[in-house]
């Protein structure tokens, strides 16, 4: 400093070390910036739900839309009701969207995990058919006969986790016979009620659809691994208050 002002700064005087004239001068504008580092280093985020307007930014898949997204937003509105949502579908390239910050949180099914990024266990149901109440030939169980006869719906989207449930049927040389590969289970409830088609769903969607449509849930005629949904995100967002808020609440939800 003394080079940098070209000022001693300090000198000996019988008293000690005294400031000069210079220091005197530059003391307040020191004052100001050692103040404004101590301000910084005792710096934190906060976050208070029932007053936050923030916009929280979610990738979810089919699933999570279909059984979870109501009861966050039911939820929300009654402990952050000025909090909003922006949903989106989960696509392939949702690591580069958490690591960028594009989305805040994404719920889906499980994949393995990598450096930087967190999941955690939210739902784990297992597999039931589903078919409409009124088939002729299909009771409250199926063979797996009729199993690989019948026509079948599934969902074609890589992260709705019916591709995990494709594979596992090849694994035990079970081919299913399709009717329609679908983008999303928006229709599902209706064709299923209209149609002798049978799908291969987790129990707690096929218990939803059931309230959508005059539809029944069949015993499988073999097991399968029990479908297991997160929520994830980044360690870009771990330490955010709001961030960190909203994950205890989706925690928290149970659904039927």
């Amino acid at each position: 400093l003394r080079d940098h002002f070209e000022d001693r700064l300090f000198v000996r005087t019988p008293k000690g070390m005294e400031p000069t004239a210079f220091a005197h001068a530059l003391f307040p504008s020191i004052k100001r910036s050692a103040d404004c580092l101590q301000e910084s280093l005792h710096f934190q985020l906060s976050f208070v739900p029932d007053e936050s307007d923030r916009v929280f930014r979610l990738s979810m898949s089919e699933f999570g839309q279909l059984l979870l997204l109501p009861h966050i937003l039911e939820r929300l509105s009654s402990v952050a009701p000025n909090i909003k949502v922006l949903v989106s579908s989960i696509t392939e390239d949702i690591e580069n969207d958490l690591s960028e910050g594009n989305v805040d949180l994404a719920l889906g099914i499980s994949y393995p995990t990598k450096d930087h990024f967190f999941q955690q266990l939210l739902i784990e149901s297992s597999y039931t058919g589903l078919v409409s109440k009124g088939h002729p030939d299909i009771g409250d169980e199926i063979t797996r006969h009729q199993y690989e006869e019948i026509r079948h719906l599934t969902i074609r989207n890589q992260t709705s986790g019916f591709y995990l449930v494709n594979k596992s049927m090849e694994s035990m040389g079970i081919f299913r016979k399709f009717a329609a590969n679908l983008s999303n289970y928006t229709s599902v409830a209706s064709i299923l009620t209209m149609t002798n088609h049978f799908m291969t769903t987790p129990v707690k969607v096929a218990n939803v659809l059931m309230r959508q449509g005059n539809l029944k849930k069949v015993k499988l005629p073999f097991e399968l691994a029990p479908m297991t949904f997160m929520q994830h995100w980044h360690l870009r967002q771990d330490s955010d208050p709001g961030n960190r808020w909203l994950r205890n609440l989706i925690a928290t939800i149970k659904t039927d």
